[in-house]
């Protein structure tokens, strides 16, 4: 044979090295993917009734979400006017989550809306009730008032 057609010592190693790296790339992202799945899941066994359909698809991907039976939360939805009501319930009664998410002008619960609604929702289950916001209007109504000294008398 001659010296042109025998490969070289070295491109054998460089081609071997790539085949291998690859294969361990493939497989760095299989696992990857498989231990990510892992970190999401928190066990828990939810319920979702009601109108809270759309919120089906994001909350079964980290909890375990059951048609009935023993179950640790249930997280229903009912229309209510201009929006979509989402409660929180936990097994033993107590509801740690009730929060109203705006239909836009299609009828629907906005993209961003729903995210939010999400967040709120694993929030609750996983952190325990969420504190109501304080009412702003009345602390603004406070804030416009002005003590009698304050006006000044023309």
């Amino acid at each position: 044979m001659s010296a042109a057609l025998q490969p070289d010592p070295h491109t054998c190693v460089v081609a071997r090295f790539v085949l291998f790296a690859g294969a361990m790339t493939r497989l760095s992202c299989i696992a990857v993917l498989v231990l990510a799945s892992a970190a999401f899941a928190t066990g828990e066994r939810i319920s979702i009734t009601g109108a809270a359909a759309p919120l089906k698809d994001t909350l079964c991907f980290s909890m375990t979400c059951v048609p009935g039976g023993g179950r640790d939360f249930t997280v229903a939805g009912r229309a209510v006017k201009g929006g979509l009501e989402l409660t929180v319930t936990s097994s033993a009664g107590q509801v740690r989550l009730t929060h109203v998410a705006r239909l836009n002008e299609s009828g629907q619960v906005s993209s961003t809306d729903l995210v939010h609604a999400t967040s709120l929702v694993v929030q609750a289950i996983e952190k325990g009730p969420l504190a109501a916001p304080a009412a702003p209007a009345k602390q603004a109504a406070a804030a416009r008032k002005l003590p009698k000294s304050a006006v000044a008398k023309r």
